[in-house]
């Protein structure tokens, strides 16, 4: 598997935040995301196998794992070994995915699905159909995230939550370019009795915007 860096460290985002987890970042993304802050694993990455991953998650004192990216899902054949072998080892996992891929048998074995629903200032899209689908198959066990930066990022977040009618597990992270645009965050969700979880990256409140954290 091609892997831009495994780390130890605390989840960042979303419902998980604060919890202990070893990360396994693949590299490679079928997206380019204006405001992506992991530029450095959209390509390249060093070849790992699935023993040598493994061995190295098991350096931490630690059974909970996150799979991010890049996007894991462009890797899905050894990833399904991977998380089959995780799971064989007792790990709680979570996966991040860009929306654009549905993988059922993937979805089926792992714990949490981290669905980075992508908003207009992205400059990129998610596949509303893999939204959907997810919802309704996983909705337990899946949590959507949007990325916001300005008004119509959260025009646009609001229509897809409503369309979809996610009851629970929405998480409206702001940009942490345009984090100045919280306050009003706050007040349109107030405004529209919303029921999501507004939550800012503590990684970069922690440690700035820096690799390995």
């Amino acid at each position: 598997m091609k892997i831009s860096e495994i780390f130890y460290s605390i989840e960042g985002e979303g419902i998980e935040i604060g919890r202990p987890e070893v990360f396994i970042r693949l590299s490679g993304c079928n997206l380019r995301c204006k405001w992506c802050d992991t530029k450095y694993a959209l390509k390249n990455g060093r070849e790992m196998s699935i023993d040598e991953i493994v061995q190295e998650v098991n350096k931490y004192p630690c059974k909970s794992v996150s799979i991010t990216g890049g996007e894991p899902l462009l890797q899905k054949n050894e990833l399904l070994n991977l998380v089959k072998r995780l799971k064989d080892l007792g790990y709680w996992i979570q996966i991040n995915t860009n929306g654009t891929i549905f993988d059922e048998e993937i979805f089926e074995l792992v714990d949490l699905i981290s669905m980075d629903c992508k908003c207009p200032s992205s400059r990129m899209k998610s596949d509303h159909q893999v939204l959907r689908r997810t919802k309704e198959l996983f909705s337990s066990k899946t949590q959507f995230k949007f990325v916001i930066s300005d008004e119509e990022d959260y025009e646009y977040a609001k229509k897809i939550v409503t369309s979809l009618n996610v009851a629970s597990n929405v998480v409206f992270q702001p940009e942490w370019n345009s984090r100045k645009f919280t306050k009003r965050l706050v007040e349109l969700v107030k405004r529209d009795g919303l029921n999501v979880r507004i939550i800012l990256q503590q990684q970069k409140i922690l440690w700035g915007v820096k690799r390995g954290v």
